[in-house]
């Protein structure tokens, strides 16, 4: 085994042991299938990855599983590897003969080129996106609650709490908040506030008390429903050129990155407490 950040290790233990309570969970999978390519587990990850290609064609999310098949294809001498190279292949052969699989690339295609547009707007409304959305989303939170485990901010088994909850939301056509800060409130919220002054601090990004705020419609309209409610942020305020917005990840800069792209404009974050932020939210969702 290659030589590896003790942290690495520990991670993968905790990974592992996500799996056994959500074997299907697909963060968790990807996860591993790099962890073990980095720390020289080939066999692992192997095996990683015939799990993560089932789990993507059960998400249909065609795109990846064929990456992956890519992946396996150099295991051609390991039946179960051959299998899922298999099962990819008649999958996306069988949409493909459809038609779906096709019309669905050309859309993204056609709204990719028409950002911002009402081409773009209606195709990020569409339901298929929700699940891709959610996904993102679920990442980026796993990935907020396992640094609140090694800054120590909560106890390990709170963040195990949240995380156990944040896998079963990863793949749903309904949009739904998905936010590590709103599960711990929900389930903790004697915790909450703690928390918030710990990212705070981290983050610099200020405290809004957004329940003072009402929201312009104009601010609103910058994002769909889909991102504000899924991703935990919401265009509050315009002020000239310039947007303000309340986030619940504060320590997520690409999901900060992500929202200036979709608006187009300067945005200006701040970290709103949950239940404050989801009552705002409600008005415009």
């Amino acid at each position: 085994m290659a030589e590896a950040d003790p942290k690495i290790h520990e991670a993968i233990g905790f990974f592992e042991q996500m799996l056994q309570t959500m074997p299907g969970d697909r963060t968790s999978l990807e996860f591993l299938a790099v962890a073990y390519e980095q720390t020289g587990q080939s066999e692992k990850r192997r095996d990683c990855l015939v799990r993560l290609a089932d789990c993507l064609l059960l998400e249909k999310d065609y795109d990846n599983a064929q990456v992956i098949a890519g992946y396996l294809s150099a295991f051609k001498e390991h039946a179960p590897a051959r299998a899922a190279v298999e099962r990819v292949a008649e999958q996306i052969q069988g949409q493909a003969l459809q038609g779906e699989y096709r019309r669905a690339a050309q859309g993204l295609a056609g709204a990719a080129t028409d950002a911002g547009g009402a081409a773009a707007a209606e195709f990020r409304d569409l339901p298929v996106e929700v699940p891709a959305l959610s996904h993102a989303a679920v990442a980026a939170e796993m990935d907020l609650v396992w640094f609140w485990k090694e800054r120590e901010f909560l106890p390990k088994e709170l963040c195990m709490d949240v995380l156990h909850i944040l896998t079963e939301r990863s793949a749903t056509q309904t949009p739904s908040l998905i936010s590590a800060l709103a599960l711990l409130d929900e389930q903790h919220p004697e915790w909450t506030d703690r928390l918030m002054e710990a990212m705070q601090r981290v983050s610099e990004l200020p405290p809004i008390p957004i329940e003072l705020f009402e929201v312009q419609p104009a601010a609103a309209r910058l994002l769909t429903p889909a991102v504000v409610q899924v991703k935990g942020v919401l265009p509050f305020a315009v002020l000239g050129d310039e947007v303000l917005v309340a986030i619940l990840n504060p320590l997520s800069q690409e999901l900060r990155d992500e929202v200036t792209a979709r608006i187009g404009r300067p945005c200006h974050f701040f970290i709103a407490h949950p239940k404050a932020w989801a009552k705002a939210a409600e008005k415009i969702v």
